[in-house]
């Protein structure tokens, strides 16, 4: 076995035994215990972990929502760049999904940006009845096979997310917003049962921009009451 399906593989453990954050050995991932009925998987982007990130779970675990942070890029050792999402293993994550199922909890995987890849392709490879109790909430997710300028992209085929139920984030300030329409149309045809919001005067990554504007860095800094805003709006149960 690999260094990094090692280090995939003993997170997921970890993680299925329930092993409290201050007690787990692997700075990967980090666990944030809370006593109340949901669980929200966040699954950082190929920029990594953020400190606005760990704030924000640690606020949603005081809200009652338990929250497992994951970096997969410095999980397996990947350079900060979207295409590393790519190699993130499949069983991998498919066992991490399984390890939150195991809970007995309403479960959410939120993913930012490519690490939606991942992610998905994860969910198509559960067994419908296991994908069927899983949500999804991505923020501005890239899912394209490629994309050029001006051009509509062209977007990955998953194979079957049937029964999937996925909700995206789409910050209105991004160069993405006008291929929204295709990229839900796509998750559609691959069977998800899409929604989705517009996050009015944010850019993508607001929370962790080098010049964001008073707004981004006062929505960063709540970015735990617009997840909880959204997961309560979305009844995804």
């Amino acid at each position: 076995m690999n260094t990094k399906h090692f280090a995939g593989v003993g997170l997921a453990l970890v993680l299925a035994l329930g092993v409290p954050a201050a007690h787990a050995d692997l700075p990967e991932h980090r666990i944030f215990a809370a006593a109340g009925e949901r669980l929200l998987l966040w699954v950082s982007s190929e920029r990594g972990r953020t400190e606005p990130e760990l704030h924000a779970a640690e606020q949603l675990a005081a809200r009652g929502v338990e929250t497992w942070s994951l970096d997969p890029v410095n999980a397996y050792f990947l350079p900060q760049l979207p295409r590393s999402m790519d190699a993130v293993p499949t069983p991998d994550m498919v066992e991490w999904l399984r390890a939150a199922l195991a809970r007995g909890k309403p479960v959410t995987v939120y993913a930012v940006a490519r690490a939606a890849v991942p992610v998905l392709r994860a969910a198509a490879a559960l067994a419908p009845a296991e994908r069927a109790r899983l949500c999804v909430m991505l923020a501005y997710p890239n899912l394209y096979t490629a994309a050029e300028p001006l051009a509509e992209p062209a977007y990955l085929d998953f194979g079957s997310l049937a029964g999937l139920r996925v909700h995206v984030l789409q910050p209105r300030r991004s160069a993405a917003t006008p291929w929204l329409p295709g990229l839900l149309a796509s998750l559609e045809a691959q069977g998800a049962v899409v929604r989705h919001a517009i996050l009015e005067n944010l850019r993508e990554g607001w929370w962790m921009r080098e010049t964001p504007t008073a707004f981004e860095v006062a929505e960063g800094r709540r970015m735990h009451e617009l997840l909880l805003r959204e997961l309560n709006e979305w009844g995804c149960k």
